[in-house]
């Protein structure tokens, strides 16, 4: 292809001059010899041996890199290396050095990484190209006389490299170029005769290969990297020529003689001469970026004297022959696409935008312009193509109204099957293309779309069905909904459009049974109208067979299909309920219906009758047996009623329908045979009776014979209720009364023999009591109740009167205060009595027996014994019983509204006055009563040594043996009180409960023995109150005075004044200056 045919755009923009004369300021004697770019500087070397970087302001950096020339510079484009060749000496000694732009010297000059000399077999020849590989693996240099060096090793270090000496040709090596891929290298040679190519795959081999036998001039090559592929171009006078790593590739022609050749993000830029008239040698240049890719030409201008051009800060940079540099920009891309807008030149702007990568939306937006365009010049079927490349970004409906007119239908049918194909087709568009090939009467094309498997997933199913049978097309529509597995579709199709249900029944058997219970579910009424049998066949198979997967279908959800076909839900459910006894009551309840309808068309039919009664039997419906009775009761079937109530034991129930039918005879069979379970029905069945005037007098005979036996109602409810009979006489109202007044005569005698014998054992309770209070207790067991030994000193005695020696009692009694003998039975009546305390506040369960009991008044006495109505005393209340004892504590109030300061001391106050009284009660149980707190036992010993120094030792001993006899008497009496005080008393009072007696050291007889008394705790001493208390009756025994007023323990004053360290020091009151504001009415101890 000819470049010149191309069109040309200006899609760059010249600017001249940029330098503005820096790089003639520069090199003013000095010739260029060299040029590079890259890492963002103009690299460009000179005959003097210099290197000069320029950035792009143009600030110049230059070093000394030979003593001669610079021939060549190379800058790689992924590394900071630069190449470069030239002389050192004089004459032709070329060496090539590697140099580390990032690494500086002392001098700020980069540094030498890598030199080696360029002889090629030790002979002096020019070089003339010269080529690295990107990774620095791999160098190549060429030379005038054909020659190649190929050196390996790595270029960055200082390190020796191996050559390889390659000839290429004979004549001068104008271009080198070297690629590398993942797993081998390739170097192409461009000489003035031949271009040839090099695959290095190894250390040591390279395989040559030529790729054409003419070559070009030094500097017009380029090496192409685009998306087409690799290219390695050379120029020539004539043309343009590509080869790749396969041979040759295309081919440009374009004439004259070309300059330099130079490749930059897909143009290809010719620098060339402009043929003059009659002018072998002219100056006048020409610049063509030619954009292979797309074919056309993106830029031409003739530039003066140029000679180079290369690339870098995103433009195009032109050497001239007068030191000069004019850059190229290339501008935006919405500019080149307004330009070719401007021009209709929509296929070029879509080839642009798309080798810039240009955004979808916006290629869309491309496409989208060049249709209307086509559009409007009539080309519907060009507009059509580039529409379909606008779909998923375009709106369809915007293309559709365009092509709507039938004679565009052709047109509209290619744009819907797209949509359908690239699945953004909807409802609408299916139904549409549907209409385009049924309007088309396109059968084959219809069949080709609904019957091709890739496009199960392109339209809507349904909608295309429906599109079908709307055409007449029912054939096709069945196909589809059976390709499709559109099971209720298929089955619509055969009902509603066909009519053929034999068809759709056998459709729905081979259908797995969730799904064919979904349809039959759908289509079960039209599929029984016709085909009766066969869809209840069907249904019994579904219901009573397991698929594979063990599922039975619930026969529950085809009831409502058998509506008015009452013959076949028979039969349907028996069946099933043969196979399935123990399915759910609904089933059952719902034959129990169908067979009460049928009873009730056909009463006299004992065969139904039998199988209603023995469906009635079935734990099923007998689990809701008041559904089964509505049912009964409501097709007034009369044995499935009696058979309900006598099994659900609603027996009042039975009595009452037996009383409707006036069948007393009945009523009283039914009381006879469950009067036993539940004794009320006699007495319904009176009321039943004396409401109705049908009953016999013998019925109320028996009815009140019962009840008078059971003794269900009292007498006067009984002949009030027989006063409402109509048939009831006095003759039999006569015998019952004599009959119940003769019982309850009876009744009356025994309860006041019981109310007598109560009187007289609680009178002898009495007597024991007060016996206990005011007598001693003597304790006359001989022998020990244990060992039944005779006793012996020290013993045990209890107030229960029995004796146990202390050796036996210490082994045999589990506790120190309780008597062995007596502690089984204690505990059983305490434990009865802590049963009754603790379920008295069981309110909720008192009620309830209260409600429950034939007798209600026998539960409340029994919570009357239980202390349920009880009230709690208050503190004044339990402090009134003892007013005897504590007379003089009267003026002060127990209540919590005096506590507080001072109270306590009041308290001890009154107490203090109060104990001159004491001295009166000699009973020791009495004085132990007064203490406040619990009193502990305290042994009271009555030494030896005293004995002996008194005179009157035999009164002494008969004092103490009185006061142990009081005491035993008094603390049996309260021991006895200590039960029923126990629930009231707020002040806890110990009781002594058994008295020890020791042996004395002196010759005091066994019988007389030092009183040891010890309470309920069992650990406690006396309290200090009891011992005075004692020692008064002492001193009374002696004939010794009482002293009734409080001693002071303080009396006697043996305080020594000389002794104070304080004594000297002024005493002074630290408030005398204050006012005194004391007011003696507060003090607790004033008298």
């Amino acid at each position: 292809m000819a470049f010149f045919q191309w069109r040309r755009f200006n899609f760059f923009e010249l600017l001249k001059e940029t330098d503005n004369g820096t790089l003639d300021r520069s090199f003013k004697d000095v010739i260029i010899t060299c040029s590079s770019s890259g890492r963002g500087h103009l690299i460009l070397g000179d005959n003097l041996g210099l290197v000069h970087l320029f950035d792009r302001q143009y600030q110049r950096e230059s070093f000394k890199a030979y003593n001669v020339n610079t021939s060549h510079v190379l800058q790689l484009k992924q590394s900071s290396f630069l190449g470069t060749v030239g002389e050192d000496d004089p004459g032709i000694n070329p060496v090539i050095k590697i140099w580390n732009m990032e690494k500086k010297d002392t001098h700020g000059c980069p540094v030498c990484v890598h030199l080696v000399r360029a002889l090629p077999g030790n002979r002096p020849v020019p070089v003339t190209a010269f080529a690295i590989d990107e990774q620095m693996h791999l160098m190549a240099a060429g030379f005038a006389d054909g020659s190649v060096v190929l050196y390996r090793g790595d270029l960055s270090r200082e390190r020796h490299s191996k050559q390889k000496f390659l000839q290429a040709g004979t004549s001068l090596i104008s271009g080198l170029c070297l690629r590398t891929t993942q797993k081998m290298s390739h170097l192409y040679v461009a000489t003035l005769s031949t271009v040839v190519m090099y695959t290095i795959v190894s250390k040591d081999k390279e395989q040559l290969a030529q790729l054409d036998t003419v070559g070009c001039s030094p500097g017009c090559f380029a090496f192409a990297d685009s998306k087409q592929g690799q290219h390695f171009m050379i120029a020539r006078n004539d043309a343009v020529y590509c080869y790749t790593m396969e041979g040759k590739g295309p081919c440009y022609a374009f004439e004259g003689e070309k300059l330099d050749l130079h490749w930059f993000r897909g143009y290809l830029i010719i620098v060339s001469k402009i043929a003059g008239k009659g002018e072998a040698d002219s100056d006048k240049t020409t610049v063509t970026i030619f954009d292979v890719n797309n074919k056309f030409i993106a830029f031409t201008a003739p530039i003066a004297k140029a000679y180079r051009v290369i690339s870098e800060w995103g433009s195009l940079l032109v050497l001239t022959k007068d030191k000069k540099i004019h850059q190229l920009m290339e501008k935006d891309l919405h500019t080149k696409l307004d330009i070719l807008f401007k021009k209709n030149l929509y296929d070029v702007a879509i080839r642009v935008a798309k080798s810039q990568q240009y955004d979808i939306e916006g290629l869309v937006e491309i496409f989208k312009l060049y249709g209307d365009h086509l559009y409007a010049k009539g080309n519907h079927s060009g507009a059509m193509e580039q529409y379909l490349k606008t779909i998923g970004r375009l709106e369809p409906s915007y293309v559709i109204k365009k092509f709507l007119d039938a004679q565009r239908i052709h047109q509209l049918t290619a744009y819907l099957q797209e949509l359908h194909k690239q699945g953004l087709a909807s409802e609408d568009h299916t139904t549409l293309l549907l209409n385009c090939y049924t309007k088309l009467r396109d059968t084959d094309r219809l069949n080709q779309f609904l019957n091709t498997k890739d496009q199960r997933s392109e339209f809507d199913v349904e909608t295309a069905i429906r599109v079908c049978r709307q055409a007449g097309y029912f054939e096709q529509a069945l196909r589809l909904a059976q390709d499709r597995e559109k099971h209720e579709w298929h089955l619509k199709i055969l009902l509603e459009d066909l009519s053929d249900y034999r068809q759709a029944l056998k459709y729905i058997q081979n259908l797995p049974p969730d799904l064919a219970k979904i349809n039959l579910q759908e289509y079960g009424n039209a599929l029984l109208e016709e085909l009766p049998d066969e869809t209840t066949k069907l249904l019994l198979d579904l219901c009573c067979s397991k698929s594979n997967n063990n599922e039975v279908c619930n026969p529950e959800e085809f009831l409502l299909l058998f509506i008015n076909r009452n013959e076949k839900l028979v039969e349907f459910l028996q069946n099933v309920l043969q196979v399935h006894p123990n399915s759910n009551s609904s089933l059952h309840f719902a034959l129990l219906e169908q067979y009460l309808l049928m009873w009730t068309k056909n009463i006299a039919n004992p065969e139904l009758e039998k199988k209603i009664t023995l469906l009635l039997q079935n734990s099923s419906v007998l689990g809701a047996a008041d559904r089964a009775l509505f049912l009964c009761q409501t097709h007034k079937f009369r044995p499935g009623i009696l058979f309900i109530f006598e099994k659900t034991k609603l027996y009042g129930e039975l009595l009452h329908f037996y009383a409707n039918e006036n069948n007393f005879e009945s009523v009283i069979s039914t009381c006879r045979r469950f009067g036993q379970q539940e004794p009320s029905l006699w007495v319904r069945a009176l009321t039943l009776s004396t409401a109705n005037d049908k009953v016999t007098t013998e019925c109320l005979a028996e009815i009140l014979a019962s009840i008078e036996k059971l003794k269900l109602l009292p007498a006067l409810r009984v002949i009030e209720m027989l006063g409402r009979s109509p048939n009831a006489t006095l003759g039999l109202a006569r015998d019952y009364l004599i009959r119940t007044l003769q019982s309850d005569q009876s009744n009356i005698s025994e309860d006041e023999r019981l109310i007598q014998q109560y009187r007289q054992e609680t009178e002898a309770v009495r007597e024991k009591i007060k016996d206990i209070k005011t007598s001693a207790l003597v304790f006359q067991g001989s022998k020990c109740n244990v060992c039944n030994q005779p006793l012996e000193l020290p013993s045990v005695h209890f107030l229960c009167l029995h004796s146990f020696h202390q050796h036996c009692f210490d082994s045999y009694a589990d506790n120190e205060n309780e008597c062995p003998a007596c502690h089984t039975e204690n505990k059983r009546i305490l434990d009865i009595v802590r049963a009754q305390e603790q379920s008295k506040d069981l309110h909720e369960a008192f009620h309830g027996q209260l409600e429950k009991a034939d007798d209600p008044f026998t539960v409340l006495a029994d919570y009357f014994g239980r202390g349920v109505f009880n009230s709690l005393p208050s503190w004044e209340t339990a402090m009134s019983g003892h007013q005897g004892i504590r007379t003089d504590l009267s003026s002060v109030s127990w209540g919590p509204q005096n506590a507080g300061p001072g109270f306590e001391a009041k308290l001890r106050k009154s107490e203090g006055k109060s104990s001159a009284n004491l001295s009166g009660f000699t009973n020791e149980g009495r004085v132990r009563l007064q203490e406040n707190s619990s009193i502990r036992p305290t042994r009271i010993d009555v030494t030896e040594g005293r004995l002996r120094n008194t005179e009157v030792i035999g009164a002494a001993e008969r004092v103490a043996s009185s006061t142990a006899a009081a005491t035993t008497s008094e603390a049996r009496h309260r021991l006895q009180e200590g039960t029923n005080a126990k629930t009231f008393l707020t002040i806890p009072v110990e009781i002594p409960r058994q008295t020890v007696v020791t042996q004395s050291a002196t010759s005091v007889p066994n019988y007389v023995g030092v009183v040891k008394a010890v309470g309920a705790s069992g650990s406690s001493d006396f309290s200090t109150s009891l011992r005075k208390s004692s020692n008064l009756s002492l001193r009374k025994a002696y004939g010794i005075q009482a002293n009734t007023e409080p001693e002071n323990p303080f009396k006697e004053d043996t305080y020594d004044e000389a002794k104070n360290p304080f004594a000297d020091e002024q005493s002074s009151n630290p408030f005398g200056d204050d006012e005194d504001d004391y007011n003696d009415s507060l003090n607790p101890f004033t008298e």
